[in-house]
């Protein structure tokens, strides 16, 4: 999906990340900056995550079966960042669907 406002989203991205927020779920504290698709495979790939949120991307990491080891071989260290990557992008997707479904029961509408 194209993304129609790209210097908007790009803003909305930088104050989240100026403010200090998990990209899950929100918080404020105790953030720290998660390598997405692995220090050893892209260091400058990042994202603000809370210490429980980062935590079970590593638990759903190991799960998944993710090597998150360096290798020399390029290929292999690119099948790992790909998959580090999918691992916290289902995780991100997950929280924007509870998200909207919580606005849903807020709102006391339905889609």
């Amino acid at each position: 999906m194209m993304d129609k406002t790209p210097i908007q989203t790009a803003r909305r991205r930088r104050r989240r990340t100026e403010q200090d927020r998990c990209s899950i779920c929100g918080r404020k504290l105790q953030i720290q900056e998660h390598h997405v698709a692995g220090r050893n495979h892209d260091a400058q790939l990042t994202a603000p995550l809370c210490t429980p949120c980062h935590d079970q991307v590593t638990e759903n990491l190991r799960c998944a079966g993710v090597d998150m080891k360096y290798t020399r071989d390029s290929a292999k260290r690119v099948r790992r960042a790909l998959k580090a990557t999918a691992v916290f992008l289902w995780m991100l997707a997950e929280a924007l669907w509870r998200w909207a479904e919580s606005l849903l029961e807020s709102d006391g509408r339905e889609d």
